[in-house]
């Protein structure tokens, strides 16, 4: 095993150091993952804290119905925090879209015969001269034997 030189420190001495740019990054990290623990307990849906500055505290969420059930929640979470000991004055929510998400495969929809010859028994039967012929279009998209 190679030595290591007399100046290498662990991480663990480096953050016990005297360098207090690293145990503020440590503590507010602490910190925000105490807040997500919180935040999870009543907020079941994808939600993340963004930040917790000036006792107002940011949640991020993809969607706006999301983000609505967060803002039911809000008051639970708050005084959660508060008992925490945390001192929040505000809850907002930002909605941000995941930028990256897999599509969804397309999948290819045939119409059987069969399923042709059903919708044009349903378009005789009805007496509302658009819909019929609408459903006598998508009898034409039917699959055609071989």
């Amino acid at each position: 095993m190679p030595r290591l030189h007399k100046s290498t420190r662990s991480t663990g001495q480096i953050l016990k150091g005297s360098n207090h740019i690293l145990q503020s990054l440590l503590a507010q990290s602490q910190e925000l993952i105490s807040i997500q623990k919180i935040v999870d307990h009543y907020v079941s849906d994808d939600c993340a804290v963004a930040s917790f500055k000036n006792n107002d505290l940011t949640l991020v969420t993809p969607t706006g119905a999301k983000a609505t059930r967060i803002r039911y929640r809000q008051r639970n979470i708050i005084a959660a925090l508060r008992r925490s000991g945390l001192e929040v004055r505000n809850l907002k929510i930002k909605v941000q879209p995941l930028e990256f998400r897999e599509p969804t495969p397309e999948v290819e929809r045939h119409l059987t015969r069969q399923s042709a010859r059903q919708l044009e028994q349903l378009a005789d039967s009805i007496d509302d001269d658009s819909l019929k012929e609408a459903l006598n279009r998508l009898t034409r998209h039917a699959d055609r034997p071989d």
